[in-house]
């Protein structure tokens, strides 16, 4: 425990009191532990403490040296022991630096009990140890083991004087001066020196110091181990390099080559023919050659030094293809092997003018492919790739957690190699090849920021032109690498990318983009790889529909590609075993190839009803139909909710009620309802959680149409976001939402006005055939959508009655009795 400057003892201490406090100078020890009967050499450097040791040498004068110890260094004096020696000097040299090279002599333990004064130098209150009283016979043995294990110690390790056996057992008569001694002149810490000051009485004096010189024991035995077997293999290297010597000597004169030397002139030669090799390179690749010149095949060292130079050498360094590429060709390149938007490939050919421009070097943020699965990021990259005329690569990020994995380990480590990166380029042969990162989201799920910073390292235009290989130790140049990263969603793209990627967005393919791309790109490669033949495959236009409809659901082709590997399948199963040469999928026989379909499309009413109506949503498979529902029930004005919904969509709901609720006039709804009744809106498909503002209009047609009890016609289809004055703002996704309206048979669609250049993205075939509104307010909305004529309360009564005499005619009917003539007949 520490009180003040004074770090109190945890024995006990048999300390002599007398009537008056005696005051000494107290001089803090930080290099050393003084004991009693011990003479110590300190180096004084603090002017307070270099005063103190004038006075007290000028005086001759006693003064208490105690150990100084602190965990952290600290601008002030350490700590003291409380437990120190009483001291005289006995001599005082001048030291560098102005200091004191002073030797004390150690007279008896001391106890300090207060600090009086810092100024002009460290003063306390001291009261002297007591001599501890013990019994000959009981320590005798303690002593005879102390001292045998002293006398190893010496005898083991040359640092101790051989004398010293000698004279720790002149000392055998005075058990304390014994330990005292011992405990000095042995090389123990300052912490087990000063454990053994602290220990008073005997017994513990002397069970600490034989645990302290057995290990001692210990530590110099282990060192005289590593020694001798040090020894030992120097010993066997200076003989193997005597025997090789011998035998190169033998085979010089038998005219015979050595292995060694035949590969260090073969890496020689690489050197020689490889005029491109930088200069960092060369040098080191001499530096290596040299080295394995000298070793022999047999050591392990030389596999390791063979293998890295192997690398080095083969890497290949200033390896480019000339950019001599022409626009116009790499433009229908790109349009012929991907199908696309233009907006989409006009971005990819600016970057590729730039590349052009600066000589194969962009500096730009990397481009970052951005889609679902199947939405063509590969077949985009290796089109750029084909384009430029360079070597295209496809290289998987995914479950690298571990720096070591991209920038490689270093060489003095086991089973050392370069990272990923370089590995990749060694196997491509150029410098400059396109090289898609894939799976950029299930990089580094532990968010390891080295691990980011990495691959930024690789990627990073900005300072990946010297990037270092911990296992080559050359740095090599990537920036004429063309890097392409590719990722499902933005969100999963790690924080730390972002302002170094350029993002491109691929959308999701609609029902007509899907069947084209399927009939020029995916049929005839799923037949050749099948090993079946384009005219022995027939499929129309109606069938590829019904695949996408009926056995997919997404915003790619991945599943639609499985789908029709499985036809491809069942076809090669068939042509090898003889039973068609030729086979004609139509929507009938589909099912005998793909089995029940797994999704039913949604579709368009059969006649306007009164709180229903058809909204469009953006999903991640793609644009789908979602009819919102909508009834009101006696209650006290709330709107209740369903379907699994977000909070901005319960926003949306909110400030569509609100808008509708302002409106009442207009539509004919007594103000006193919204009070009276409570309204409940119904998302279908309530296990999907579903969420955004683009439901807005929607919801806003359903609430007035519950509330006037007006039917909302059954051909029309809506989206766009409502505020709360009623204006129609812009949403996404239009191609997707339009083509989903299209495949379910509704040909009006109600669109925000601002969303109407969208339709520039659209097939042409769907915008000849569907016919748009465009509105600004909701107000437009309510005109086109709400029917203004409702069954009247007779019509409906007439209705009723007609469908309940039909019920009673049907269970007449089955309780009727036949004949059992009539039975029988109809039994035959």
């Amino acid at each position: 425990m520490v009180t003040g400057m004074i770090i109190r003892s945890k024995e006990r201490l048999p300390i002599v009191t007398s009537d008056t406090e005696v005051e000494y100078p107290i001089l803090p020890l930080m290099t050393g532990v003084l004991f009693p009967g011990m003479t110590l050499t300190v180096q004084v450097g603090r002017p307070e403490n270099i005063e103190l040791v004038e006075k007290c040498s000028l005086e001759k004068q006693e003064f208490v040296a105690s150990y100084a110890h602190s965990e952290v260094d600290t601008p002030g004096p350490a700590p003291i022991h409380q437990v120190g020696v009483f001291a005289v000097i006995v001599d005082i040299k001048e030291g560098p630096q102005g200091s004191k090279i002073v030797t004390l002599e150690g007279h008896k333990r001391a106890s300090i009990n207060n600090i009086v004064s810092s100024e002009p130098y460290l003063s306390g209150t001291v009261y002297a140890i007591e001599t501890p009283q013990y019994l000959l016979k009981n320590i005798k043995p303690k002593m005879d083991s102390v001292i045998a294990v002293a006398g190893e110690i010496t005898h083991l390790d040359p640092i101790y004087s051989p004398e010293l056996s000698n004279v720790l057992k002149m000392s055998i008569e005075d058990p304390s001066a014994l330990a005292d001694k011992v405990a000095s002149s042995f090389h123990f810490s300052l912490a087990s020196k000063q454990e053994l000051l602290e220990a008073v009485s005997l017994d513990i004096r002397y069970e600490r110091l034989i645990q302290f010189l057995n290990n001692e024991l210990n530590r110099v035995a282990t060192v005289l181990n590593i020694n001798e077997n040090v020894r030992k293999r120097i010993e066997e290297e200076q003989h193997r390099a005597f025997l090789r010597q011998q035998l190169f000597e033998i085979k010089r004169q038998l005219g015979e080559e050595f292995t060694e030397e035949k590969e260090a002139a073969r890496f020689r030669n690489m050197i020689k023919s490889s005029p491109q090799l930088p200069a960092e390179v060369i040098a080191r690749a001499k530096i290596e050659i040299d080295r394995l010149s000298d070793l022999s095949p047999a050591s392990a060292e030389y596999g390791t030094t063979k293998s890295y130079l192997d690398w080095i050498l083969n890497l290949p360094w200033g390896k480019y293809v000339p950019e001599t590429y022409d626009l116009a060709s790499v433009e229908r390149i790109i349009a012929t092997d991907y199908y696309g938007p233009n907006t989409l490939k006009e971005q990819i050919l600016q970057r590729i003018s730039v590349r052009k421009l600066m000589s194969g070097v962009d500096e730009g943020p990397t481009l970052c492919l951005v889609g679902a699965p199947g939405t063509g990021k590969a077949a985009l990259a290796k089109a750029i790739a084909r384009a430029l005329g360079k070597e295209f690569v496809r290289m998987s990020v995914g479950g690298v957690s571990d720096v070591q994995e991209l920038k490689g380990s270093a060489r003095t480590w086991l089973g050392a190699a370069p990272g990923k990166v370089m590995r990749t380029l060694r196997t491509v042969g150029t410098a400059d090849p396109v090289v898609l990162l894939e799976d950029i989201d299930y990089f580094n799920i532990d968010n390891n920021s080295s691990v980011n910073m990495a691959l930024l390292d690789v990627i990073d235009t900005r300072r990946n032109d010297r990037f270092l290989d911990r296992y080559l130790g050359i740095p090599f140049n990537l920036n004429r690498v063309f890097f392409i990263c590719s990722v499902r969603a933005y969100e999963e793209i790690p924080e730390q990318f972002v302002p170094r990627l350029e993002i491109i967005e691929l959308p999701g393919y609609i029902e007509r983009e899907k069947i084209v791309i399927a009939k020029r790109y995916m049929i005839p490669k799923l037949l050749k790889k099948h090993g079946l033949v384009r005219s022995e495959f027939k499929v129309n236009e109606k069938t590829l529909t019904k695949i996408i409809t009926n056995y997919t659901q997404e915003a790619g082709l991945l599943g639609f590609s499985q789908q029709i590997e499985k036809i491809c399948r069942k076809m090669a199963l068939e042509k090898a075993d003889h039973k068609k040469k030729a086979w004609h999928i139509s929507e009938r026989n589909l099912d005998s190839y793909l089995g029940t379909p797994l999704f039913i499309p949604e579709k368009a009413e059969k006649q306007p009803e009164i709180g229903t109506a058809a909204g469009l949503a953006w999903t991640g498979a793609g644009g789908e139909l979602m009819f919102i529902e909508g009834i009101k029930m006696r209650g006290e004005g709330q709107i209740i909710t369903t379907g699994s919904l977000g909070e901005v969509m319960r926003e949306s709901i909110q400030a569509a009620h609100s808008y509708v609720r302002s409106k009442a006039d207009m539509l004919g709804i007594d103000s006193n309802d919204f009070r009276d009744f409570d309204i409940h809106i119904h998302f279908p498909s309530g296990a999907i959680p579903k969420d955004g503002p683009s439901a807005g209009v929607t919801v806003s047609l359903v609430i007035a149409s519950v509330m006037s009890e007006r039917p909302i016609r059954n051909d029309v289809a809506m989206t766009g976001e409502v505020t709360l004055r009623g204006r129609v703002l812009p949403v996404a996704g239009i191609k997707e939402k339009v083509s989903a309206a299209y495949r379910a048979g509704i040909t009006h669609i109600v669109l925000p006005r601002e969303n109407e250049k969208d339709l520039k993205e659209l097939p042409r075939e769907i915008v000849r055939k569907t016919n748009f509104s465009f509105v600004e307010r909701v107000d437009e909305l309510f005109e086109i959508c709400l029917l203004s004529v409702t069954p009247s309360a007779h019509s409906l009564q007439k209705i009723f009655a007609r469908e309940m005499a039909r019920a009673r005619r049907r269970k007449s009917r089955r309780n009727h009795v036949r004949p059992a003539a009539a039975r029988s007949r109809k039994r035959k």
